[in-house]
């Protein structure tokens, strides 16, 4: 028995012994008055009938009467009519179906104290037992005296049942509780998240290389609940057949509430990138994706507008047939100019890239180039190799005449030893201002003659009257011999030839400086070749011809040409490439050395130039070609004083 039921039978059976005992009081008086108090009249008094207890209801009221799993509910122990306050109650709250549902808290209401409040929940949650003494609530009207959570833990609908085992007012007197309702609980499955499907994939028919097309796609929400999803659509641009994260060319956030569905449309979806024929396209969510091929057919190409680029001497007009009209004469030391033409622009010229190279840079050199079209530093680069033999131009973003004849570039060409060369043009890029490339159907170069009105020398051998015979001819005397030019007008390479000429005076014979050839005179001469495309053996012919114009090559020198390569090289001089065979052969035949001078301390032109200026012989300007030649020969005993 609880205590509150206790309490309530106490005070009932209390009321009964003060009803027995006043009861007995007026029958022994009764009795008494028969016997010798027979003189008084004692009455009997009769105690009246309690007062009935008050009636009330106890309730659960729930908050919820469905959940989902996982969900709770509360439930309010309500006494209906509390018209005497509440003092000590005690329940017990079970759910029908564990199974399906089960107590996880209690709370009581009102001032309660430890002694007096008590709640005990079954391990499995199945039950509570609640005992509570008076409450500082309101005393009459519906009052609440204890809040229970119950949880969802199963799909299926149980009952929460109530029972009180006693109920009292403040005043300690006990309710008649006329009824006691329970409720019940319904737990239903959780909702399911939202799931994007996406369907019914089509794009535009005749999707055409370059222009825009629109893809459309079917998305349904399956899932109970509202979300918002980025719908994404990718082309297969790489052509491997699959669709990768990098391949997404248009995305869409898409909000659908549960089983909504929403037909997706992606408008002007670029195909630039995309070549003609069949590729993989789809639609993905975040829980599916769909996937097609489509088809895109090649654009109509519009023809590349065609032109004829040109190189001419300054003045010519583009449209000038003559083959002479391509050549210009320049004196010895001089220069002229000559243009880049494109001959019928259509849409101006933006962008081009080209290269002139002179074919015999010992005739002539290209001293400068600008770019005409007010291209700006930028996005122009000039580029001069091997001291003028060529140059490369690239300019971008030029601005010239739309139409007909446009000059995209001015070179100026500097003279040196008489004679002819042609100019070479070749054109790699050629634009208009809008991006467009040119169909470049046809390149002409041109050529250039060095004349002079020097008559002291010729550049062939045979017209040269001069001998050695121990006289030392100046540098000039042998420029103006050989090229038919002053010495100062000429390019680094052929100074620097000319000044090896003039260091290894007295010529053997009865040789002029107009018959003296140079390595490369000796190599195009014979194989039609520079030296540097010689291989070994050749290189070896070519030097010994060279040097044989200085004197008779060394019969029984003091060193090998293997002595001198492995002290140079430390390599057997067979194993040497073209390069190092030459240098090798070459110090061969300026034997005997002087003085105590060893094979490992004689060095190479470009070993000089290297250890001076980082950089190789070739590379040099005019004068420091000569200044390295005159170091090299001093070596042997033969230099400049």
């Amino acid at each position: 028995m609880s205590a509150a039921s206790a309490t309530l039978n106490t005070k009932a059976v209390a009321v009964l012994v003060a009803v027995a005992v006043i009861g007995v009081a007026g029958v022994g008086g009764a009795i008494a008055g028969v016997g010798p108090t027979g003189g008084f009249d004692v009455p009997f008094v009769q105690e009246a009938d309690p007062a009935p207890a008050p009636e009330t209801q106890v309730q659960l009221r729930a908050s919820d009467s469905t959940v989902r799993v996982g969900e709770t509910a509360t439930y309010d122990v309500v006494v209906a009519n509390a018209s005497g306050g509440v003092g000590d109650h005690a329940a017990v709250v079970s759910v029908g179906d564990p199974s399906v549902a089960s107590i996880a808290d209690v709370s009581l209401r009102g001032n309660q104290s430890d002694e007096a409040a008590g709640v005990s929940i079954a391990a499995d949650g199945s039950s509570a037992n609640l005992t509570a003494g008076p409450t500082d609530i309101a005393e009459n009207g519906g009052v609440v005296v204890a809040t229970v959570t119950v949880s969802g833990d199963a799909t299926g609908t149980s009952d929460v049942e109530l029972s009180v085992d006693g109920l009292a007012t403040e005043a300690g007197d006990p309710y008649n509780v006329t009824a006691v309702r329970g409720a019940s609980l319904t737990v239903e499955p959780n909702s399911d998240p939202a799931a994007f499907r996406v369907s019914r994939l089509n794009a535009s028919h005749n999707v055409t290389e370059g222009e825009p097309f629109n893809v459309s796609v079917s998305v349904t929400n399956d899932g109970d609940l509202e979300a918002t999803q980025t719908v994404r659509y990718g082309l297969d641009l790489d052509g491997n057949g699959t669709l990768d994260r990098n391949e997404t060319v248009a995305a869409r956030e898409v909000t659908l509430a549960s089983h909504d569905r929403e037909t997706v449309t992606f408008s002007g979806v670029n195909a630039t990138d995309v070549d003609p024929g069949s590729h993989r396209h789809g639609v993905s969510t975040e829980n599916d994706s769909v996937t097609g091929v489509i088809g895109v057919e090649a654009a109509e190409s519009t023809p590349a507008p065609e032109t004829a680029v040109r190189l001419l001497p300054s003045g010519v007009p583009a449209d000038a047939d003559d083959p002479d009209d391509a050549s210009e004469t320049v004196d010895a030391g001089e220069t002229t100019t000559y243009e880049v033409v494109v001959a019928n622009a259509s849409g101006g010229v933006g962008a081009q890239d080209f290269r002139v190279a002179v074919e015999d840079p010992t005739h002539a050199t290209i001293t400068g180039a600008s770019v005409s079209g007010g291209a700006s530093d930028a996005t122009t680069e000039i580029t001069f190799v091997d001291d003028g033999h060529s140059v490369n131009v690239t300019a971008a973003l030029t601005d010239t005449a739309d139409n007909g004849t446009v000059t995209v570039a001015t070179l100026t060409i500097s003279g040196h030893a008489v004679g002819t060369t042609d100019i070479e043009l070749r054109v790699d890029a050629l634009g208009t201002e809008n991006g467009t490339a040119y169909n470049v159907t046809a390149v002409t170069g041109a050529s250039v003659t060095v004349e002079s009105d020097y008559d002291g020398g010729s550049t062939s051998a045979g017209d040269s009257d001069e001998s050695s015979d121990g006289a030392s001819f100046t540098p000039d005397e042998i420029s103006r011999a050989k090229y038919g030019v002053a010495f100062t007008d000429l390019g680094s390479e052929t100074s620097g030839e000319v000044q090896a000429i003039y260091n290894r005076q007295p010529f053997a014979g009865d040789a002029g400086p107009g018959e003296i050839d140079t390595r490369n005179e000796i190599s195009e001469a014979r194989y039609n070749v520079s030296l540097t495309e010689l291989d070994r053996d050749a290189v070896i012919e070519v030097q010994n011809a060279y040097d044989a114009q200085f004197g008779a090559l060394p019969s029984d020198p003091a060193y090998t040409r293997d002595e001198i390569s492995q002290a140079k090289y430390d390599t057997a001089f067979a194993d040497l490439n073209a390069e190092q065979t030459g240098e090798v052969q070459a110090i061969y035949n300026r034997q005997p050395f002087p003085g105590d001078t060893a094979p490992g301390d004689i060095r190479t032109r470009d070993e000089i130039t290297n250890d001076r200026y980082g950089q190789d012989f070739i590379d040099l300007s005019r004068q420091t070609t000569i200044d390295i030649q005159n170091d090299y020969d001093a070596q042997f005993g033969d230099a400049e004083e």
